[in-house]
């Protein structure tokens, strides 16, 4: 929790977070920003004959094209499984043609588990009527998909930046986002590292074209990649500038679409241009460094050092899904996807960031929770610990700390509380129902908000016992199964009688049996004499024992 001391009065963390958005509303981008243009998606159909042209070797350069109106932004769209490499140039009537601009394939960006869409990031233009395209590779179906978004907001003094706390934010509000309402309401995860991206749109922009730039984005992000937002958290721009982007609270765990397998335990930052040749400047470095030590703290996240997380896998992802993957706290989007992003320079100043972000680190409010043991054997308690602190150092001796439990596709319910020592670290050995999450959380109080410890996920291995009864018998007759299994939980489990043939087990009988209040029991017939192996398994445990029935 944030609470710096505005002449001696304290304020809570979100106060804190209003005065900084609406410091940045009012003195980056004045009250012109509120009056842009709504912006609108528009596309144009290319005929085959540029797939034709392109098919023919190497690359092929358009006839001079008349967008439908005037966009400031351009992306392309084609039938799956071509495969393009795309320039773009535009320039406004009578006005003087922009450089080629490489135009980006979609790697990496979106919701996780989405399918891989068919084209390019979108590249700003500013405003053009008219476009030229080069093309290398067989675009069927080519579809060009523009952005207008309207006038900029004028440029206007810029903020001092503060050194502690969260920095200047623009919020949504000032740069359009209103006109780009989600299309669902957001969803939450948590916040463990951040990815640093690039737009990959050109570097030329002035400091007053940035919020139409975001404001465009967000809307070819939304409408044409039919994506529920802009993909990125937040966007900051080369001359310092922080832009809110995915709705939902700077201030809360977003999920984002911004780095396919990871954007449920990440925050993602994207630097706006393109940084394979050049850097990121100077005033949008601090920026970033700024906002990053913020709210890797804001949610009691190290800038510094790394963190394992397990992919949940997708099209563009390095690693398939539920390999545990390790980052540094601050990563580069290629560091999970595969991409380019966020340029080969920029990827080089990212020791340099995060050693910046580290500076800007703030004391915030946290509950941590760590498990002795991720895998632990049913009916064991496994010891607990963590500890609770107040960024205004008040003391967490005796508070009580609730540790809640949740099994895949359930809700959390306490399991067990504890109480804080005098250094306010907590301890307590706690039996699971059942595989599942754990966390610790602190239920607030008048003055201090509600905190969450990351969830902690714990398999827990079923204690299993068996008996045979009699062990041997004669054929014909029936051998009772008995048993019990810790946790206790009605569920089935699975018997399976082999006969043993040479040196090998045959199976000749496959059960289920169900468990109730912890015990199981069914009975096993076999007429033909010989060795038998009778197994009962649970998931992730299995008992054995043989029997032998004679003649």
């Amino acid at each position: 929790m944030f609470e710096p001391v505005l002449r001696r009065h304290r304020i809570s963390r979100r106060e804190a977070i209003r005065l900084g958005v609406a410091a940045a509303a009012g003195t980056l981008l004045g009250p012109r920003a509120a009056l842009a243009a709504r912006p609108a998606l528009f596309e144009l159909r290319l005929d085959d004959e540029a797939a034709r042209a392109a098919a023919a070797g190497g690359w092929h350069t358009t006839p001079v094209l008349h967008a439908p109106r005037r966009f400031d932004l351009i992306g392309l769209r084609w039938a799956r499984g071509a495969h393009v490499a795309a320039e773009v140039r535009a320039r406004r009537r009578g006005g003087r043609w922009s450089p080629w601009v490489p135009l980006a394939g979609v790697a990496g960006h979106g919701p996780d588990g989405a399918r891989p869409l068919a084209g390019t990031e979108p590249v700003w233009t500013g405003a053009a009527d008219l476009f030229q395209l080069r093309l290398h590779g067989r675009p069927r179906g080519l579809l060009v998909r523009f952005v207008r978004s309207g006038r900029a907001a004028q440029p206007v003094a810029r903020a001092a930046r503060a050194q502690v706390g969260p920095p200047a934010i623009i919020p949504r509000s000032a740069w359009g986002g209103d006109s780009v309402p989600p299309r669902a309401p957001p969803l939450y995860g948590s916040v463990q590292l951040g990815f640093v991206h690039h737009t990959v749109t050109a570097n030329d922009y002035a400091p007053e074209e940035s919020a139409g730039i975001v404001l465009a984005i967000a809307h070819y992000h939304r409408d044409s990649n039919g994506w529920n937002d802009i993909g990125y958290n937040f966007v900051v721009d080369q001359y310092g500038q922080v832009f809110e982007a995915r709705a939902g609270g700077v201030d809360q765990p977003i999920v984002g679409a911004q780095a396919q397998g990871y954007n449920s335990v990440s925050t993602g930052i994207a630097c706006l241009g393109s940084f394979e040749v050049g850097g990121f400047p100077e005033a949008g470095l601090e920026a970033l460094a700024h906002l990053l030590g913020w709210k890797l703290t804001l949610h009691g996240v190290p800038v510094q050092g790394q963190v394992t997380v397990a992919s949940a896998g997708g099209a563009s992802n390095r690693y398939p899904s539920g390999t545990p993957v390790t980052f540094e706290r601050i990563s580069g989007h290629r560091d999970g996807d595969n991409t380019s992003c966020p340029g080969a320079v920029l990827y080089g100043q990212l020791p340099d960031l995060r050693v910046r972000a580290a500076r800007h680190a703030t004391a915030v409010s946290r509950v941590t929770l760590h498990s002795a043991a991720r895998r632990v054997a049913g009916g064991s308690p496994t010891a607990l610990s963590g500890e609770l602190h107040f960024a205004d150092g008040s003391s967490a001796a005796g508070i009580p700390v609730e540790i809640e439990f949740m099994a895949a596709g359930g809700a959390w319910t306490r399991l067990a509380g504890a109480a804080c020592g005098l250094d306010g670290r907590w301890s307590a050995p706690v039996a699971l129902p059942t595989t599942g999450s754990v966390r610790a959380v602190f239920a607030g109080d008048p003055t201090r908000p509600r905190l969450e410890s990351a969830p902690v996920s714990i398999t827990v291995i079923p204690t299993l016992t068996l008996a045979l009864k009699p062990p041997r018998l004669h054929a014909g007759r029936a051998v009772g199964v008995s048993g019990t299994m810790l946790p206790a939980q009605a569920v089935l489990v699975l018997c399976t009688v082999e006969r043993r043939v040479g040196r090998r087990w045959k199976r000749v009988q496959r059960k289920r049996i169900a468990v109730r209040g912890g015990r199981f029991a069914t009975r096993v017939r076999r007429r033909r004499a010989g060795l038998y192996r009778i197994s009962i398994s649970a998931p992730n445990a299995t008992i054995q024992r043989l029997v032998r029935f004679v003649r």
